[in-house]
């Protein structure tokens, strides 16, 4: 059972304009560890709700500037005061004013006259159901936090999976690919150096196979080096490793 901690009693505002019979529930209350404060008007118990929300409103039906069920519909319209339980205390004992009062959002009745004990109760019911909403909605919210960490944590795994396999396609790529690809280098750069024995039309489809062959190595390399899973959308719902570093100012490295 969830009771009030000692180190931080429960507020009640109780709201009744008969000094008598609010001075009996502020004593009864009091002498059982609540914080109780009184206001004898639904004018005066609006304005201390909205100034320090309680932990639990008693309201009298009958007050001299209205219908304590005002006040319980008002504070239930408001979604900032709706989690307030709200009992209401009143002479009138018909089925039909207890049924408008629990239909209007009140958490409790009490019919007058009462004994303590069963307000005493009635108090503590009302307060152990706003204190499991409490620890549930504090316990979503934990749930909530560790999710987004699980989450971010699974991202970083993802990608740190995606650059051990990048960087293993790169191993392979370089043994595979860097042999062959010297060799083609080389014997471009061969040929290109004796470029004046070349005809033009088979210099300019050489250069264009050197140029090409310098790109595949500059791939090649960037795969080998690469430390971040960047990823650019290479068509429309198809991504790729983003291979091009940006430069400080924004750019890409290599873009023109």
């Amino acid at each position: 059972m969830i009771i009030p901690d000692p180190a931080l009693p429960a507020r009640i505002l109780l709201v009744e304009d008969d000094p008598v019979q609010a001075a009996i529930i502020r004593d009864l209350l009091q002498a059982h560890g609540y914080l109780t404060s009184v206001k004898g008007t639904l004018a005066e118990a609006t304005g201390a709700v909205r100034a320090e929300t309680p932990d639990l409103l008693l309201v009298d039906r009958i007050l001299p500037d209205g219908d304590g069920i005002a006040l319980c519909r008002n504070l239930k319209a408001d979604p900032a005061m709706q989690e307030i339980p709200i009992i209401l205390i009143t002479a009138r004992d018909r089925v039909e004013d207890r049924v408008e009062g629990i239909l209007t959002g009140a958490d409790d009745y009490i019919p007058k006259p009462f004994f303590p004990e069963e307000l005493l109760a009635r108090v503590h019911g009302c307060l152990r159901t706003l204190y499991l909403q409490r620890e549930l909605r504090l316990k979503a919210e934990e749930l909530e936090a560790k999710n987004r960490v699980l989450l971010a944590t699974q991202a970083r795994l993802v990608r740190s999976e995606r650059l051990a396999a990048i960087g293993e396609i790169g191993l392979a790529i370089r043994h595979e690919i860097n042999n062959p690809l010297g060799t083609i280098l080389g014997f471009a750069d061969l040929l290109l150096s004796q470029a004046e024995a070349i005809p033009q039309d088979v210099l300019r489809k050489l250069e264009a196979i050197h140029r090409a062959s310098l790109r595949i190595r500059d791939v090649v390399r960037k795969l080998e080096g690469l430390h971040e899973d960047r990823t650019v959308e290479y068509i429309q719902g198809v991504t790729m490793t983003d291979l091009l570093p940006e430069k400080p100012d924004g750019t890409k490295e290599g873009a023109a």
